[in-house]
């Protein structure tokens, strides 16, 4: 019987997901190109490569539902564990936290060469809290130089790691608190309805510029990205799994569709039906995508377990991380060879795959020599079905 036409077994935690990997390949390369890559306008054709360019930004829903998916596997299987927070928060600690530590270390070394101009309220983001007050003081995601503007540090990005942290911070309570599998899956619904019934109400009390600040970058309004795909995880592990699994595909093309139709119809940044359902559908179109992509043998799984989809997949987290760190050098170098060649898209080709490979190159080599010797801590934190299985969960989460 082919692959794919296999009973799809209830899932856990230490079950190895490797077309995942492509699906986080897919989702950096997503929001790479949407904060790259401007500047097409020399046709109908790019115009048309420029506006998909532009709504790469979902990459980050993805990579949100993603989360929401693994986190909330791994929170369930484990709530009868022994030392269950301790273990949780150490291991997401190892994978997080040393990247992210990396970038701080390597800006204040490079502080008294290009003068950095710190504020103090940028150290709420060490604290993973920044988000909150960057949506009242916007200079703050960029670390200014003040010797060498193109040495500009733009951390604009890291408000989803502020969204994501503070979720790891207070979900886990609740799955322990609830541990029923269908009522966990009633509360991230109802939450999920809140979440989106708060972002109607921001919208209608202060407006379309406010409320596409806060409702973006804040994890209140936001919570539904996560907890849909943690939907997806619960309904996996229970009895009509396979039934779920199938019908992921339906989910996905129907969603699909309806967020097409949002950004058809309603293209601004700022518009209600996107910063309202249009963020929703973005949601259960990627949880639709990530639960079509489980299935061993179906052509989700075989175009996301492709190998270079894999490589890519493997180091996107600090790839995220250190995409946009420069990201003013590289515009300064392409408005400047822009020039040289009289061309807005020639200077694009040369200069972006460039970047890519650049940072694919760096994120590797901090994963392989920096990043996995934390990893490798993990087997001093193993939970309780670990040890008695000798099954171990999937070392890179």
């Amino acid at each position: 019987m082919p692959a794919d036409k296999r009973g799809f077994a209830p899932i856990d935690f230490k079950t190895r997901f490797p077309a995942l990997d492509g699906i986080r390949a897919l989702a950096i390369t997503m929001v790479f190109a949407c904060h790259y890559g401007g500047g097409s306008h020399g046709g109908m054709i790019l115009r048309a490569i420029n506006a998909v360019r532009e709504r790469g930004w979902v990459g980050v829903d993805l990579f949100f539902v993603l989360s929401g998916f693994l986190i909330t596997g791994i929170l369930y299987d484990t709530s009868a564990d022994s030392r269950f927070f301790s273990r949780f928060y150490i291991r997401r600690s190892l994978r997080i936290l040393p990247v992210f530590y990396i970038v701080v270390l390597l800006v204040l070394l490079l502080t008294p060469i290009f003068h950095y101009e710190w504020h103090w309220m940028q150290l709420t983001f060490v604290f993973y809290v920044g988000n909150f007050f960057a949506n009242y003081h916007w200079d703050l995601y960029q670390i200014v130089s003040a010797n060498h503007p193109a040495a500009d540090v733009g951390i604009s990005h890291f408000w989803s790691l502020c969204v994501e942290e503070q979720f790891y911070l207070i979900w886990p309570l609740v799955v322990w608190f609830v541990r029923d599998r269908v009522k966990l899956i009633g509360v991230a619904v109802g939450i999920s309805a809140v979440s989106l019934a708060l972002r109607f109400a921001m919208i209608g009390v202060f407006g379309r510029v406010i409320a596409e600040t806060w409702i973006i970058r804040t994890l209140p309004f936001r919570m539904d990205s996560l907890l849909i795909g943690g939907i997806l995880a619960l309904v996996l592990r229970g009895p009509a799994a396979d039934r779920w699994q199938r019908a992921s595909k339906w989910v996905f093309a129907v969603f699909l569709g309806a967020a097409l139709a949002v950004f058809i119809f309603s293209p601004a940044y700022d518009s209600p039906w996107l910063l309202s359902v249009g963020l929703t559908f973005n949601a259960l179109a990627s949880a639709g995508l990530i639960g079509m992509t489980l299935r061993p043998g179906s052509p989700a799984y075989q175009l996301f377990h492709l190998k270079p989809l894999r490589v890519l997949g493997k180091y996107s987290y600090g790839f995220y991380v250190y995409h946009l760190l420069f990201a003013t050098a590289w515009i300064d170098a392409l408005v400047s060879l822009e020039h040289r060649l009289h061309s807005l898209a020639l200077p694009g080709l040369i200069l972006l795959p460039m970047n890519y490979l650049l940072v694919f190159l760096v994120s590797k080599a901090s994963y392989d020599w920096i990043e996995v010797r934390f990893l490798r801590l993990k087997r001093h934190f193993e939970y309780d079905s670990e040890i008695a299985e000798h099954r171990h969960a999937f070392a890179g989460r």
